[in-house]
């Protein structure tokens, strides 16, 4: 059993993702590697993350959506 997904533009480790949005004819895929960021002064501070979202479109995505609906079908649960 391989522990990526090899999409045209990158390889995905399947132990990263958190979550896969169905859309139509789109899919957006969360990653677990989000990015931090904060400002702390005189006691108070602010919090910042952002998200790793990759998004595979139907349309301009046609191989990397097959694939990532093939990798859905087989996932067993």
């Amino acid at each position: 059993m391989k522990h990526f997904i090899n999409l045209t533009s990158r390889v995905i480790n399947k132990l990263h993702i958190i979550q896969i949005k169905k859309k139509p004819n789109k899919y957006e895929i969360y990653m677990s590697n989000n990015e931090n960021h904060g400002i702390i002064m005189f006691s108070s501070g602010v919090l910042f993350t952002t998200h790793n979202i990759i998004e595979i479109c139907n349309k301009n995505d046609k191989q990397d959506y097959e694939t990532i609906t093939d990798f859905i079908k087989q996932t067993k649960l």
